[in-house]
């Protein structure tokens, strides 16, 4: 089975308890949705049920009953996860109705603007009374999308109107149908899950995105539990594997029940984060009361239902949108761009309507502004896969595999990888070492801070030529220097900058001020001349006629550069003098091992001066100790 078929598209009835919406379902299906005793033997719907209707040429509807009663309305949110269509239901002898308006709103809310109206019951009214509830269903729907959408009146018990609303849903399904995202990572959000004798746990709900096939592992979300899928079945039948839009039970037979219930998620595993405090940008209802800072709220997402409290942003972007920070009272698994719906608990109201950007670490405040404006970023690239890998990048900060960036956004790692390659095709991100990729406007804001780094610090010190990596790292923060490693050679340099090992880096086409270049020529002829046996810098000082202060920063300077190497016990040796006692000792070593009183000869020096050059040697790499012996080690490691 192809992974890029058209899905089946999912339509949820709405509609006010008992006009009907299940027996219009039957009618259409020969399936009655209600699963439960309880809503049989009351005639309405208390969860929600499920019915499948399917053409010849391959084009499937799967129905999501959901209940009609206002204190349901969140199930009805729940049922709504992978709708793309709705079948909103008014009897012909009772109107529009309370619970009629809110359901419409909800759609309203969730995005679901394909769908078409069923007027039911027209067996028990007359023409005049059809007529007034048609108009008072077109006033519902005037200036939104659905105005101008078929209405047509059935009944279920008669069966007037029962083709021709088949015929209606098959063309708004047709219209509503779309291509498998590739994009998303298995997603299942949880409406039921029960104990099966002989088979262990199974989950149900509707498939929201990707794909999943028998034996492959899950993780089970917020608990953090991990299981693998014994069994598939898709609209009650063996399947093998789970698609989008479809009604779907997983046999999970590893799985403790108590950790997954409704509002828990099944996904693909390290595919989604879950957490407490969220981001999200949200439009407030017209008619609806004022979000209040720190008031109390129900989230609903997926088959969640959360409280917790909202928290504005300082500013809104728009006159009908605001930034939120929603902090939950317990944790929520989901992907940037899932809608959600912000609740009054009591009494009861839908406030808002919006979608997830991120979870974060704390709330939003007034100086935030970069965070302000990267949320907004994220926000417009929600439904453009490619800007939004590359806003997911910068959000993430840092060099970042595609697995970090996946992870973020609930893709696989495979869609990760395609538009980050993308990305950098057009030039938006930079791949760096190690398969990670770093957005390009990061790296040039990096590029900048690097180089007011580099420029405070030869302020600071006009004769280095090095600059200490903790002063990088200090500068620059915590997590801007993490990239740091990151970055290639080639785009080191392109900053003045050149990687070495040791604790600092060199610092290209820094010269010295000329009084220090001036003893530095003056330092290092006497160096040179002193070979091994080389004065302190105070004696330096009094010979050079030098400050020693001056003498100081000629060493430094010519450290960087590597032209003189200090090792412990304050000296400084001209780099070259260095390099033959390396090769005179190596070539002991050839003979047999090293003879401490001939290279003292040699070099005409004494062990003052000898025993810190070759514990030097030592930490080097060159040689090492081994009990009161020195062996050789790396004849060719770098001394500078």
């Amino acid at each position: 089975m192809s992974e890029v078929q058209p899905l089946p598209v999912v339509v949820g009835t709405a509609g006010h308890i008992d006009h009907g919406k299940s027996a219009l379902v039957e009618a259409l299906t020969g399936t009655h949705p209600d699963r439960w005793e309880e809503e049989r033997r009351r005639g309405i719907t208390l969860d929600l049920g499920y019915a499948q209707l399917s053409w010849p040429d391959g084009l499937e509807i799967g129905f999501v009953d959901v209940p009609g009663h206002e204190r349901l309305v969140r199930k009805m949110v729940a049922g709504a996860t992978g709708m793309g269509a709705a079948l909103l239901v008014v009897a012909c002898d009772d109107g529009v109705m309370p619970q009629t308006r809110e359901h419409f709103e909800v759609l309203r809310l969730l995005g679901i603007d394909h769908g078409l109206v069923a007027l039911s019951k027209c067996d028990l009214a007359d023409a005049e009374t059809r007529e007034l509830v048609r108009a008072e269903v077109e006033e519902l729907l005037a200036d939104t999308p659905w105005e101008g959408r078929p209405m047509i009146e059935v009944s279920a018990l008669t069966g007037e109107g029962i083709e021709e609303l088949r015929s209606a849903l098959r063309e708004t399904a047709l219209a509503a149908r779309r291509e498998a995202d590739p994009h998303p990572a298995f997603r299942l959000p949880v409406q039921r899950v029960f104990a099966l004798h002989g088979a262990g746990t199974v989950v149900t709900g509707v498939t929201a995105a990707g794909v999943l096939r028998e034996g492959e592992a899950v993780e089970v979300l917020p608990a953090g539990v991990r299981s693998r899928v014994r069994r598939v079945q898709v609209h009650g039948r063996q399947a093998g594997l789970a698609r989008p839009g479809l009604r779907t039970a997983l046999n999970l037979p590893d799985l403790d029940p108590d950790l997954a219930g409704r509002g828990s998620v099944v996904a693909a595993p390290g595919s989604l984060r879950c957490g407490r405090l969220l981001r999200a940008i949200v439009s407030p209802l017209p008619a609806a009361p004022e979000l209040e800072h720190g008031a109390g709220i129900q989230l609903l997402a997926g088959t969640a239902a959360i409280p917790g409290r909202v928290f504005l942003a300082p500013e809104r972007p728009a006159a009908d949108l605001l930034l939120v920070d929603l902090l939950l009272a317990e944790p929520a698994a989901l992907a940037p761009g899932e809608r959600l719906i912000l609740r009054r608990p009591s009494p009861a109201r839908n406030l808002a309507s919006g979608r997830f950007l991120a979870f974060a670490d704390r709330r939003l405040r007034r100086r935030d502004q970069d965070e302000r404006q990267a949320l907004l970023a994220l926000a417009e690239a929600l439904d453009r896969p490619a800007e939004l890998a590359v806003r997911a990048l910068e959000r993430l900060g840092g060099a970042q595999e595609p697995a970090a960036v996946a992870a973020f956004l609930g893709w696989t790692r495979d869609a990760a990888l395609r538009e980050l390659e993308a990305a950098a095709a057009r030039g938006e991100v930079r791949e760096v070492s190690g398969g990670r990729y770093l957005a390009a406007g990061r790296a040039g804001e990096l590029a900048r801070e690097i180089l007011a780094a580099v420029a405070a610090w030869r302020q600071r010190a006009p004769h280095r030529a090095r600059i200490p990596i903790t002063e990088l790292r200090e500068r620059l923060g915590r997590k801007r220097a993490r990239i740091l490693n990151e970055l290639t050679d080639a785009e080191l340099e392109l900053v003045g900058l050149r990687r070495r090992p040791g604790t600092a880096w060199d610092l290209l086409e820094a010269e010295p001020p000329p009084p220090v270049a001036a003893a530095a020529e003056l330092v290092l002829g006497r160096l040179a001349e002193a070979g091994l046996s080389a004065p302190s810098a105070a004696e330096l000082a009094e010979e050079l006629e030098l400050q020693p202060a001056r003498v100081e920063q000629a060493l430094e300077y010519l450290a960087d550069r590597g032209r003189v190497i200090r090792p412990a016990g304050g000296r400084a040796y001209a780099t070259a003098a260095v390099e033959e006692l390396r090769a005179a000792l190596v070539e002991q070593f050839g003979a047999g091992g090293p003879d401490i009183p001939a290279l003292r000869d040699r070099f005409r020096t004494s062990r003052k001066y000898l025993m810190p050059l070759l514990e030097f040697l030592d930490e080097r790499g060159v040689t090492a100790r081994r009990g009161p012996n020195r062996i050789l080690v790396d004849p060719r490691a770098p001394l500078v």
